[in-house]
């Protein structure tokens, strides 16, 4: 076994590649949450078919080649612990599989492992925190299909052969071929909806059409009133920047829409060369090393002045994974995700700081990627930031905002304190109480799924139920990687407003005074919609 595994850091052949291989990668999920005997093999061939390029993104957040093992083996780990647990995050495989790895770096940023980061990665991170900078087209993402999104991953981001991709998503080739360019249309107008039903101003609606007839390949169309809009509206300024960017360079726009870090630098390796574990030396402004490609307009490659050392055993990264499968019908094991660490010694790593970062820090959780353009752009967007919410209003200095540490969630109204109703079960509801010392009244942002978790079981986290006309309660925060998961998901803004993902024109509000319920309405200027932190 661990002859193959070495010739399989070769460019060889995983073991038991070829009992799956025609299976799509949907197929091998349904496998692994089966009995141990097809887990096992249904795993390694998701591995012989993500490992190569899950590795290339944790070389970017690494320059040790240990710790890019460790990240990698890190990610499919959780992954596969999900889906054996029925969880389904409702993304491609790899995809998946990179966002893991950009979180299990994020956690490394607080303890001793952070010295071993990238130099800009842990630049970014000092900067927004430790769950980095959300992807800015990630929710649009998220609300196409399962087969969307396979094209627009597989067929535009990652550039895999026709054969490749329809294997990858049980699709003919047919699909592939006359499907990839609507899934990408599908995805500028779903990132367009997200951005105007972001807006409160009820006049962005009207401007959709003139922004998408303003980036039309051919023959796009300029509008007086657009420009003028643009002037004084974040919001529409974005989905014209995004859709322009998804027109002229829709590699790079869409890496560094859909990841969290290092979305350029990914997209300029080469798909050949990151699928044979290549490693060469990328230079700025040209592709690897001998690959003899040129970057897309608006892609910028990092200096990544390396050797890449290839020397592990790959099999030894799967022992985790094989000890939670095997468990499956006993008794719980521990985390797998934990034990990928405990083996490995990792030495202090010099890092030096460099003025070039792949990715600009921003302190919004909505960054937007601005490659360059050829087409003409209204001259005033050049003086806005897209990213930035248009004269935010401070909360009263009497007020604390809410943040990642656990407290109590206080209407600013009626000071009354958001509390759970009963059992700490999927279901029960959310409601507004008296102020106490009571657990359950504590909450705190969690920052890294983009959810309110419950201090009196953490296991539990606020609930949108899936529409504004249910009310609120509390649902396992684990489901948020499930095809629901965005029912858990909110957003927190600096005036105090709870949005829920689901309608972000919405917010969290009271039906009453104490004992009433919550429901999610058009968000407003009162202080009924407002919450603040109160005592830890």
């Amino acid at each position: 076994m661990a002859r193959a595994d070495g010739d399989r850091d070769r460019g060889g052949a995983e073991p038991g590649h070829g009992i799956h291989e025609g299976a799509s990668d949907a197929r091998l999920a349904e496998l692994l949450r089966a009995d141990t005997v097809t887990a096992y093999p249904a795993l390694q061939e998701l591995r012989a078919r993500h490992h190569p390029h899950v590795l290339a993104y944790a070389r970017l957040c690494t320059p040790n080649e240990s710790m890019a093992r460790q990240l990698a083996a890190q990610a499919f780990t959780l992954a596969a612990r999900r889906t054996a647990r029925g969880i389904d995050s409702g993304l491609p495989w790899r995809h998946q599989l990179l966002l893991l790895v950009a979180r299990s770096a994020g956690s490394w940023a607080g303890d001793g492992r952070a010295a071993g980061l990238d130099a800009g990665l842990l630049l970014v991170l000092n900067s927004v925190g430790p769950s980095g900078p959300v992807p800015p087209m990630l929710a649009a993402f998220q609300s196409l299909s399962a087969r969307t999104q396979g094209l627009i991953w597989y067929g535009i981001v990652e550039r895999d052969p026709t054969e490749k991709t329809a294997v990858l998503l049980g699709l003919t080739r047919e699909d592939v071929t006359y499907g990839t360019a609507a899934a990408l249309q599908q995805l500028a107008r779903a990132c367009l909806r997200a951005r105007l039903t972001a807006s409160e101003d009820p006049d962005c609606p009207d401007f959709g059409r003139l922004i998408e007839e303003s980036i039309r390949p051919d023959s796009p169309r300029d509008s007086a009133d657009l420009q003028a809009h643009m002037t004084h509206c974040p919001h529409c300024t974005t989905a014209y920047e995004e859709l322009a960017a998804l027109r002229d360079a829709p590699r790079t726009a869409l890496a560094e829409g859909l990841l969290p870090w290092g979305g350029t630098a990914y997209a300029a390796g080469d798909p050949g060369e990151r699928a044979a574990g290549g490693t060469g030396v990328w230079r700025r402004g040209s592709g690897p090393a001998g690959s003899g490609r040129e970057p897309e307009d608006g892609e910028r490659a990092p200096d990544r002045r390396r050797t890449v050392l290839v020397s592990a055993v790959l099999g030894a990264a799967l022992l985790p994974v094989a000890v939670f499968l095997a468990a499956q019908g006993g008794s719980p094991s521990p985390d797998p995700v934990g034990s990928a660490n405990t083996q490995v010694s990792t030495p202090p790593v010099a890092v030096t700081v460099t003025a070039t970062v792949s990715r600009t820090p921003s302190v919004s959780a909505s960054p937007s990627p601005s490659p360059s353009r050829t087409s003409k752009s209204p001259s005033p967007t050049r003086s806005l930031s897209p990213t930035k919410t248009a004269s935010p209003k401070p909360p009263p200095s009497s007020t604390r905002p809410l943040s990642g540490s656990f407290a109590q969630v206080v209407n600013v109204a009626s000071g009354l304190c958001l509390d759970v109703s009963g059992a700490f079960t999927n279901g029960t509801d959310v409601i507004t109480a008296s102020c106490s010392s009571s657990r359950t009244q504590r909450w705190r942002v969690d920052d890294d799924r983009g959810l309110l978790q419950s201090a009196a079981d953490p296991d539990f986290c606020l609930d949108s139920r899936g529409a504004t006309h249910r009310g609120v309660g509390i649902w396992e925060c684990d489901s948020v990687e499930g095809r629901n998961g965005r029912n858990l998901m909110f957003a927190v803004d600096e005036d105090g407003l709870i949005r829920p993902v689901i309608a972000f024109g919405t917010a969290v509000t009271p039906d009453g005074g104490a004992g009433d319920g919550l429901s999610l309405d058009s968000a407003g200027e009162g202080t009924g919609q407002r919450w603040r932190a109160g005592a830890a």
